[in-house]
């Protein structure tokens, strides 16, 4: 008996032993990601979900679409793009207008007519009573226009209307809403870009029925250089709601000499209560013509910008440009500080960012020189003090 009870015992305390050392280095395994975990949140405010959402009808893809949302539909309009074979073929300036509705079970891509001219590269916000385009250009003429796009949920159609015009052309601005007021910040007044501007401009919505009240106010300009294909996103900074105009590009010279560009890194915060710039923190590198929002309580992300790096080599590495940096940042508008924000799964640039109830979307954009894309991306922040990871809906192919 006595052989027989310790064999099984034997085996028993074997099988104990190996469990706990089975534990212990599990433990030791969960501890380390953890910590890592623990590290990366502690850097990161944000993690970010990218998910891809039905791409646009255009299936080359646009650069420079007014982008905006009304009624619950994603409005992609206008923007330019190359023919293939695009190192061969000339810019082409697009009038369509792609919305995009929420189906029962799935996104579905709706006609919403044509612009009253190709037009790219202007600046847009959503507002209650739809999208405001502003300014852009085409192959030969800066526009000063600006036009409201309404869309008819019901009726599924779009409906424009003009706005008051800028005080003068102007494209490659970038434009952000506090309240009821719009505000433009930079861009060019030609088709050249050294006519950049260190403008200031705002149309207060409320003043609508109210015809001589109702134009764009010059607003004290930015003291810092002129420039275009800058961000600004509207933010909070702890007291005051904030615009910050971020980073872009300016020429002093000829466009033959690289040195007559200047790449800009520098941030600059306008306080419209008081009228007041002053200079922020830099952005680690430049990124011109990117994507910003904002979100939370004091953060703003960048989801995408060009650097210099390979700006004089487009026509030297044609199709073997490797596109734009995919690496997010993150601006703390209180603490006064930039942190990286993740890698991302593509960088489009000269398109804009938009909510679309808690999410951001993306829609299409430049990836590398003289190349679009047509995916639309739906991006997630997600917070890292416990949040779950959201569902994602399923794939929908686009509408044919």
């Amino acid at each position: 008996m006595e052989r027989v009870i310790s064999q099984p015992m034997r085996r028993y305390s074997e099988r104990l032993s190996r469990i706990a050392s089975s534990a212990i280095a599990a433990t030791v395994i969960v501890s380390v990601v953890m910590a890592g975990l623990t590290s990366t949140h502690a850097k990161d405010p944000h993690r970010l979900s990218w998910q891809r959402m039905p791409d646009l009808p255009e299936s080359l893809g646009v650069a420079g679409p007014f982008v905006g949302i009304h009624n619950d539909a994603l409005i992609v309009a206008g923007g330019a793009n190359f023919p293939h074979p695009v190192w061969e073929t000339s810019k082409v300036f697009h009038d369509r207008i792609h919305v995009l509705v929420k189906g029962e079970r799935e996104f579905v891509w709706l006609d919403g007519g044509r612009l009253p001219r190709p037009a790219a590269y202007g600046a847009a916000v959503s507002t209650d009573d739809g999208v405001v385009c502003i300014g852009g250009n085409d192959s030969v003429d800066t526009f000063d226009k600006v036009l409201l796009l309404r869309w008819d949920a019901s009726a599924r159609q779009m409906a424009m209307s003009d706005y008051p015009t800028l005080p003068t052309s102007c494209a490659y601005a970038a434009a952000a809403m506090i309240g009821n007021v719009i505000y433009v910040a930079g861009g060019q007044s030609d088709q050249s870009l050294e006519s950049a501007m260190t403008n200031l401009w705002s149309l207060d919505l409320s003043k609508k029925a109210i015809a001589d009240e109702f134009v764009w106010q010059q607003l004290p300009g930015c003291p810092g250089p002129s420039r275009a294909f800058n961000l600004m996103v509207s933010q909070r900074n702890g007291d005051d709601d904030c615009l910050y105009v971020i980073s872009g590009r300016r020429q002093k010279g000829p466009s033959d000499d690289s040195t007559s560009f200047e790449f800009l890194k520098d941030v600059w915060e306008f306080t419209p209560a008081t009228k007041k710039w002053r200079p922020r923190k830099e952005v680690p590198r430049c990124v011109m013509a990117g994507t910003g929002i904002a979100v939370g309580q004091s953060q703003i992300l960048v989801l995408g910008g060009a650097t210099e790096e390979l700006f004089f080599r487009s026509n030297e590495l044609k199709d073997d440009h490797p596109g734009f940096i995919k690496q997010s940042l993150s601006y703390d508008t209180i603490t006064d500080t930039w942190i990286e924000a993740g890698a991302t799964p593509a960088n489009h640039v000269t398109t804009t960012a938009v909510k679309w109830g808690d999410d951001i979307i993306i829609p299409s954009g430049e990836v590398r020189p003289r190349v679009r894309s047509p995916n639309v991306y739906r991006v997630v922040p997600i917070r890292t003090t416990g949040d779950v990871e959201p569902k994602t809906e399923p794939q929908t192919e686009q509408n044919k």
